[in-house]
């Protein structure tokens, strides 16, 4: 059950959380619209805050939120680079420093202090104190649409390879550690950590409107979140910090982008048919 809701004009393109305080970007603006938890149970719209700058000339391809920096990370196609933005001590987002140019943007994680830009066809690392960038080239067959840093320093990528849908692990070189099986996945677009604790994940798989739990080893083992059961429709992003934040349409046939809060006590976890 959905404790709250909020819309947002057009479809999600990022969702990150910094403190009590969400972050929501769209693909009809170039602001980023900022909410607080109130009581941790819903969602407030500071109206008088939204993060807009005016080197961004576009809507944002992601965004993603540093907890230990307290920075935002921008994506912009446009102007093919990643901003960082920081806070003032009045309360608003500025830019800090140089972007990270000349990319060819698709998607941003965050992990332990190191910012991770999804490129085609390759992953590059920035390391947010040491002001490094280091690539990791994907197989050629792989279009990556999300990544993650895990904790070993490998890399998890879903999307699509040879048409087919696809989520792997792969190490520095780009070399394939675990393949998960792609039986009960359509098109999955984005992952988040399920816990700081484990190595488990949540993938977005946008094909079956769903938001489905893999284990460390890329097995499928729970759908978390659907459609017919949560009014999860084609869902784009998906954030777990004690709650689950997951960004979708409000129908199957929907365009109007809404932001959905979850406890975690809520969902029935419900087994993979078989």
């Amino acid at each position: 059950m959905c404790i709250d809701q909020l819309s947002v004009s057009g479809c999600v393109c990022g969702i990150t959380q910094l403190g009590d305080e969400i972050f929501v970007a769209s693909e009809s603006s170039i602001s980023i619209a900022i909410y607080s938890f109130q009581g941790r149970q819903n969602f407030e719209k500071q109206a008088s805050r939204s993060v807009s700058f005016h080197e961004l000339t576009t809507p944002p391809q992601d965004i993603a939120g540093s907890e230990e920096f307290r920075l935002l990370f921008v994506a912009d196609c446009g102007g093919h680079c990643v901003w960082q933005l920081g806070q003032s001590s009045g309360g608003h987002w500025k830019v800090e420093g140089k972007p990270v140019s000349k990319v060819k943007l698709i998607s941003l994680s965050v992990n332990a202090g190191r910012l991770l830009v999804v490129e085609q066809p390759r992953l590059t690392i920035f390391d947010i104190g040491k002001k490094e960038l280091k690539p990791t080239l994907l197989p050629k067959s792989l279009q990556a649409e999300h990544a993650l840093e895990t904790s070993l320093q490998t890399f998890v990528v879903c999307g699509q390879e040879a048409g087919n849908p696809s989520i792997v692990e792969v190490n520095r070189r780009g070399g394939m550690l675990h393949v998960c099986d792609p039986c009960h996945i359509s098109i999955p677009c984005y992952l988040s950590a399920f816990s700081t604790d484990e190595a488990d994940l949540l993938v977005v798989d946008r094909g079956n409107q769903r938001i489905v739990l893999l284990n460390s080893g890329l097995e499928i083992v729970r759908i978390l979140l659907d459609g017919d059961h949560d009014g999860v429709w084609q869902p784009r992003r998906v954030v777990k910090s004690g709650y689950f934040l997951v960004g979708h349409s409000t129908s199957s046939e929907d365009s109007l982008g809404v932001v959905s809060l979850y406890g975690p006590h809520q969902s029935a976890l419900q087994p993979l048919p078989d």
